[in-house]
Parts: structure tokens; C-alpha cells; sequence
């Protein structure tokens, strides 16, 4: 995992860890969420806490715990781009661009169809079958129907890095 190192987003972690829970305010706790080093974290707290945005209290057990001036308990946020983990998409074999040209060329939007791409499929073949009424213009889409399919099959047999929302709010990428 990634770990951060730029103050104003542990501090906006920060931020998020304070508003959404009711976790005591330690380094290690904020190391913990943003996620970044416990170094990290104490540097962000003890600036915010020289700026006069934090106050710092030490409990008998020696713990450094800091307060949030105004610290209040809000709805959390959906995650956030910087919140998702990239991480490489599964392979799927067995996806040939070749058959997937060879496809479009029979039936516009075929090869999108083999290669998982449905909502392209059923473009290709709307826009290419209204291109043919115009005779010329339907041949050119045609071709571009062909290569876009033998692309789709082509990038959906590589694996590629794709953005993943983390477990608790994961959600589906559409493509076309």
C-alpha cells in the first residue's frame, strides 16, 4: 500500500478520522488511517497543534493525545480518488483481437460483445447501421468498428492497473 507523505493529506485524513469516529487523536492512530508513518503523522499533529488548530494532553500512561477544537461527529464521506488503491485488473484469456475484428466484420458491435463491452457493442451497431444509410459513411464506421473490437480484445487480455474502491464502498467501472 502507498503510504502518504504530504501534510495536507494526512491532514485531511486527519480530518476525516476526527469527524467520523470517535478514536482518540494519537500519531499512531493517525498513522493507521491516512495511511502514512507514525513520523509523518506526529510532524502534521505537532504543526497543527503550534498553529493553534489542536491542543495536546499526555495521559498517565504517557499516551499524546490530541483535541480538535470544535470536534464534532458528522456522516462520513464517500471515498475519495486519493482513498482507492490501484491495483491490476485480473487477466481474462483467451480474448483474440483477431476474432474479434473477424466478428465486427460479420455484425458491427460483435467483436465489442466478445470482448465484454456491451454498451459499445450496441453503439457500434446503432452508429454503423445508421452510417450504412448513407452508404460511404457506413463503411468508414465499419472499419472503425473492426479496430475498436480487435482493441477492446486486445486491452481486455492485457492487465491493465484500474482504480478500486475499497471493500466497504466498491463500485463498477462502465466502459465503452
Amino acid at each position: 500500500m502507498d503510504r502518504l507523505k504530504d501534510a495536507s493529506a494526512i491532514e485531511h485524513r486527519l480530518l476525516e478520522l476526527a469527524h467520523t469516529t470517535d478514536a482518540k487523536l494519537t500519531a499512531p492512530a493517525l498513522a493507521y488511517f491516512a495511511p502514512c508513518s507514525i513520523d509523518d503523522a506526529a510532524r502534521v499533529l505537532d504543526d497543527l497543534t503550534i498553529r493553534n488548530r489542536l491542543s495536546m494532553e499526555i495521559e498517565d500512561d504517557g499516551t499524546i493525545v490530541y483535541q480538535l477544537f470544535g470536534r464534532q461527529k458528522l456522516a462520513a464521506l464517500p471515498p475519495q480518488p486519493a482513498a482507492l488503491v490501484r491495483v491490476a485488473a485480473p487477466r481474462h484469456p483467451g480474448a483474440s483481437p483477431v476474432l474479434a475484428g473477424l466478428l465486427s466484420v460479420f455484425v458491427p458491435g460483435a467483436g465489442h460483445l466478445y470482448a465484454g463491452r456491451i454498451g459499445a457493442a450496441i453503439l457500434w451497431f446503432l452508429v454503423v447501421g445508421l452510417g450504412y444509410a448513407l452508404i460511404f459513411p457506413g463503411l468508414v464506421l465499419h472499419l472503425f468498428s473492426i479496430v475498436s473490437a480487435a482493441s477492446a480484445a486486445r486491452h481486455l487480455d492485457a492487465p491493465s492497473p484500474r482504480l478500486l474502491a475499497p471493500p466497504a464502498a466498491s463500485g463498477h467501472r462502465a466502459s465503452f
